[in-house]
């Protein structure tokens, strides 16, 4: 049978091409941005000036929009602990405790520091997930019965019952379940916190606190705690919100039934699991699912779940951290230090779109935004979050992958406090680390490259790149490419289907993350990839939007020609640049002289 798929050429039409023939663009409109980190990540240290820069605006935006009487919250009731850490350590924080605090029974309030513990509520099932992740005798594919057969036992005369062996442990992980969101939490028909006013004076039916269809635990705050019983018993004869896999919801009950599944294989209790598998090896001290002595807390005003036992539900939303802790916890995702680099790298990854919104997914169990807002040039820098929340406190944990950075908000109190903090904090935070980042780039990498001819060492002139970094754009940009006297730009824009006009299109460096270093030299490659330019004279349509990416098309005798090896010396400068589809070596500081016209333009561009 014929293999075809579908492309667009340089005007936007449509087209299907046979595979095997050249297929070389298949974005056409601005919509689409080169993809992934434009940089490598910024190795910052605490004696870095990009360090102290980036310190000082951090301070400034806590300073000037927090705490001068700015905030959008209830300051005198709020506390937070704010942490920025590295894949190394902690690079920032900020500690706020509020005048007016909660009831302190065992020990009297103490101020807000790294030490201090908070709940940190639904940011516990990303402790469910990565212990899923470390214990080999479960495999994400297999349908939960495997791991809990209980849910198969006798009948059920819910209409839409649910089929638990069409849901596998990956479908829990990744809010694809289909299940319904609580155990017994939450229900307007009990929850005066959640409904102040009697439910009928609202509308709503009377219901008696007895009825067979309320849950069997944690109905208010003074029933006792679920039990595995409880949630195996109700996830059973609650109808399914959604098919299993047909799209994303949020359900409390999928981790609950992910921690009884961990608890079964293993033989011992979920915060047992935690500690031995996560905590201990990272020395995360004072994480718990059990509740600490209040002085080593901070207890908002008000009604607040500092007291709540969740139970079974422990790996919902049970535990208790501290920002030093979770910092500790971020490296070790960003370092994979506990997991191979492959399977951090998956877990990151969205599983689907979110119901609302274009810009959002969800993953196991990340949140995930990919955001044009945050950069100068508009591409897309994804952001993995996982919030948490519950009566009294609010929180949140970020990940940049591609900057190798973390952050943590904690806040007892008012929850507008979270998201304040989040969107300022992560508005300051992005442009200024890539702004550093285009500055280490160019320092490293732009100017001219040149080959040295072998029979007298002298300097080829037919051979040579010229790279600039831009003040936006993407990686690094090309601005000139001979080989053997051709200009081997012209050819790779012909080869990428580029338009005729130069102006009309870049090509730009990428960097892949691929390094080896040998203790002699380091060795990094980027990937070339061709960008076309918005252009105003063709009507928009909805496949502009449609991008799709192909780094390694162009091969040349067996060796790819879109990727650049570069070459670090001991000291850690950018030597030379290896070009295994073109068989040459490049050296930097040789090429075009920096008196012509395209040197002086690299030297403008790196100044």
């Amino acid at each position: 049978m014929p293999l075809f798929h579908l492309c667009l050429d340089s005007s936007g039409n449509l087209l299907i091409v046979w595979l095997g023939l050249l297929c070389l663009a298949t974005t056409v409109n601005a919509n689409c941005q080169t993809p992934g980190p434009s940089f490598p990540p910024l190795r910052l240290t605490n004696s870095s000036a990009s360090f102290k820069e980036l310190t000082a605006k951090l301070d400034a935006v806590m300073l000037d929009g927090v705490r001068s009487g700015n905030a959008r919250w209830s300051e005198d009731t709020t506390s937070y602990a704010v942490q920025l850490t590295s894949a190394d350590e902690t690079l920032w924080s900020s500690y706020f405790t509020a005048k007016i605090l909660g009831e302190y029974r065992d020990s009297e309030p103490t101020l807000v520091t790294g030490d201090t513990a908070f709940r940190a509520a639904s940011i516990s099932k990303t402790f469910a997930v990565y212990a899923l992740l470390l214990e080999n005798r479960i495999k994400l594919e297999d349908p939960i019965t495997k791991y809990l057969p209980a849910l198969r036992d006798g009948p059920t005369e819910v209409k839409w019952a649910v089929d638990f062996d069409q849901i596998t442990v990956r479908s829990l992980a990744s809010q694809l379940s289909g299940l319904a969101r609580e155990t017994g939490q939450s229900d307007l028909a009990l929850d005066r916190n959640m409904m102040p006013e009697d439910p009928v004076k609202n509308g709503f039916p009377p219901i008696g606190g007895d009825d067979e269809h309320l849950g069997p635990c944690e109905k208010t705050e003074n029933d006792r705690p679920c039990t595995g019983s409880d949630v195996i018993g109700r996830a059973r004869n609650r109808s399914m919100v959604f098919y299993p896999n047909y799209r994303s919801t949020y359900s409390n009950v999928a981790f609950s039934l992910l921690g009884l599944a961990l608890e079964n294989v293993t033989g011992q209790a979920f915060p047992d699991i935690i500690a031995s598998s996560i905590l201990a090896p990272l020395g995360m001290h004072n994480t718990r699912f059990s509740k600490p002595k209040d002085s080593d807390g901070i207890i908002p005003y008000g009604f607040n779940d500092w007291r709540s036992d969740l139970g079974a539900n422990n790996p919902t939303g049970g535990i208790y951290c501290t920002t030093n802790d979770f910092s500790k916890y971020l490296r070790s995702i960003l370092s994979s230090r506990l997991l191979p680099g492959a399977v951090t790298n998956a877990w990151l990854k969205p599983h689907s779109w979110s119901m609302s919104g274009v810009t959002s997914a969800t993953g196991m169990p990340w949140e995930i935004l990919r955001s044009t807002k945050l950069t100068k040039d508009g591409r897309g820098v994804d952001v993995i979050t996982k919030a948490g929340g519950l009566w009294g406190y609010s929180s949140l944990i970020v990940l940049l992958p591609e900057f190798k950075l973390g952050l943590t908000i904690l806040v007892a109190g008012d929850q507008r406090a979270l998201a304040e903090l989040t969107v300022r904090l992560t508005s300051s935070i992005v442009p200024a680390i890539e702004d550093f980042a285009r500055i280490e780039t160019r320092r490293a990498f732009a100017g001219s490259y040149g080959a040295i001819s072998g029979k007298n060492g002298l300097l080829s002139m037919n051979s040579s790149l010229v790279l600039a970094v831009d003040e936006v754009g993407p990686g690094i940009r090309i601005v000139a490419w001979t080989s053997r006297d051709v200009d081997f730009l012209k050819v790779y824009g012909h080869l990428k289907n580029m338009p005729d006009d130069k102006d009309a299109w870049e090509a730009r460096l990428i960097p892949s993350n691929l390094e080896h270093d040998d203790g002699t030299v380091r060795e990094e490659i980027w990937r070339a990839t061709a960008i076309q330019k918005p252009s105003q004279d063709r009507k928009s349509s909805a496949w502009d939007d449609f991008c799709l990416t192909d780094v390694d098309f162009l091969s040349y005798g067996g060796f790819s020609i879109e990727e650049f090896r570069f070459v670090r010396g001991r000291n850690g400068e950018v030597e030379s640049v290896v070009l295994n589809g073109l068989r040459i070596t490049l050296f930097k500081g040789l090429g075009t002289s920096p008196n012509s016209g395209l040197g002086k333009q690299a030297m403008l561009i790196q100044e």
